[in-house]
């Protein structure tokens, strides 16, 4: 007897390899051929739930995204119940760099979406996010400051190799926060 093949589990099978091989090799880097090895199907497979390379790439974007975006929501609790703010920004920013390949597949984000309008809804998902995150303890402008803050200091560790500079970035969390947010939590 013949296993019953089941098309949706073969398709995220496919997404999953290319998120993989996103984080691993970039965007510009990947191929039908790398991410069907990854998956261990079949070439053909590749092209058959995706048609273009294009395709494939935006719906393992937008798995990216959606998991992303499950993470911050994690971080809005644990912000939400932290009694030292800045201290909890900095150990998330840190916790984020030590999933390096997730980091990296959410900057990749960006810089695709930058290029193609039809992903910037997926890219967007994230912006949005963490500006809300940012505004519930910095208010709206500064809300908007803290965001591109926490971006620019993981971007920078990512690109330099290195670990956060956890001095540098409290003390710009610190200056971005809302004072009565953080008296209040003292």
């Amino acid at each position: 007897m013949t296993p019953r093949r089941d098309p949706e589990a073969r398709r995220q099978q496919i997404i999953a390899a290319a998120v993989r091989a996103i984080a691993e090799d970039g965007v510009g880097n990947v191929t039908h051929r790398r991410i069907a090895a990854l998956a261990g199907v079949p070439l053909g497979s590749t092209t058959y739930y995706f048609p273009t390379l294009d395709d494939l790439i935006a719906a393992a974007l937008r798995e990216a995204t959606e998991y992303a975006r499950a993470g911050l929501e994690a971080w809005a609790e644990e912000l939400t119940v932290s009694a030292d703010l800045p201290a909890t920004f900095v150990d998330l920013a840190r916790r984020c760099l030590e999933d390096r390949a997730q980091a990296l597949l959410e900057y990749e984000t960006f810089l695709a979406a930058a290029r193609a309008p039809e992903l910037r809804p997926a890219a967007q998902l994230w912006i949005d996010g963490l500006r809300g995150i940012c505004a519930r303890f910095a208010g709206p402008e500064r809300g908007f400051a803290l965001a591109a803050l926490l971006d620019g200091y993981l971007l920078q560790a990512l690109v330099s190799g290195g670990t956060l500079d956890t001095d540098g970035f409290r003390a710009g969390v610190v200056a971005l926060l809302n004072p009565r947010t953080v008296e209040e939590r003292t």
